[in-house]
């Protein structure tokens, strides 16, 4: 199975976010973003995509975080150095910022503290930083609830469950198939609308066709595979 990242409307419609961000119009007006969904959707897969595109950065989850962790985090990844005080991050934050202004690619924003958020917010604001803020839906509560950081969300990007064209698509460039549209439709049910449950399907296909020696997908291999998972 080729490991195939599948450009939908979700991630083209994050593209253009960060795309705006990173234009030097967005100098004019707030330069925080939000992205938000339920897990599985695709949100993380589409920040490190964006990073490894682009000059952007990208901080990975973790649980955990005090505001320095993610001051250290941001400017590992912008010149490889992990200031342990505070004051040096920023400094080095503000000279690289200066030299190429990078979007910010927070992962797992819902789970980090109100303080770490603030900290976010007032680099965004200082250094004219684009900060995109990827999260579940509890983010959208959360920036709700701090007028400082709600009024400065220049966009915000909802990720849509995945669909039955989805789906069709990413095992025709994975695995080389068409699949029949009830077939696609039954993994498009199973997944609602989210992309693990899409790869899974794939793996146990893929599994049932080198077993069976079959070279097509049909709905009975299908409908086994689902009811197996």
């Amino acid at each position: 199975m080729n490991n195939e990242f599948i450009e939908t409307a979700n991630v083209l419609k994050f593209n253009q976010m960060c795309a705006e961000l990173e234009d030097t119009s967005s100098l004019i007006g707030p330069s925080l973003a939000m992205v938000t969904g339920p897990a599985g959707r695709g949100k993380s897969e589409a920040a490190k995509r964006y990073a490894t595109q682009t000059t952007a950065i990208y901080i990975p989850p973790m649980n955990m975080r005090s505001p320095v962790m993610v001051l250290r985090e941001i400017t590992f990844e912008l010149c490889k150095l992990k200031p342990v005080r505070s004051e040096a991050c920023l400094a080095i934050i503000g000279d690289e910022m200066a030299k190429n202004r990078r979007v910010i690619l927070v992962d797992e924003a819902d789970l980090l503290e109100m303080k770490c958020l603030e900290m976010l917010r007032n680099v965004n604001e200082r250094y004219s930083c684009p900060v995109v803020l990827v999260g579940e839906d509890d983010l959208k509560g959360r920036v709700a609830s701090r007028r400082r950081i709600s009024s400065r969300i220049r966009r915000h990007v909802e990720f849509a469950p995945v669909t039955q064209q989805d789906v069709a698509y990413y095992f025709k460039r994975s695995l080389g198939q068409l699949l029949h549209p009830e077939a696609a439709q039954a993994i498009h049910r199973q997944s609602r609308g989210d992309w693990r449950p899409v790869l899974t399907a794939a793996i146990g296909i893929e599994r049932a066709m080198k077993a069976s020696g079959l070279e097509e997908i049909n709905l009975e291999m299908v409908s086994h595979v689902l009811k197996s998972a």
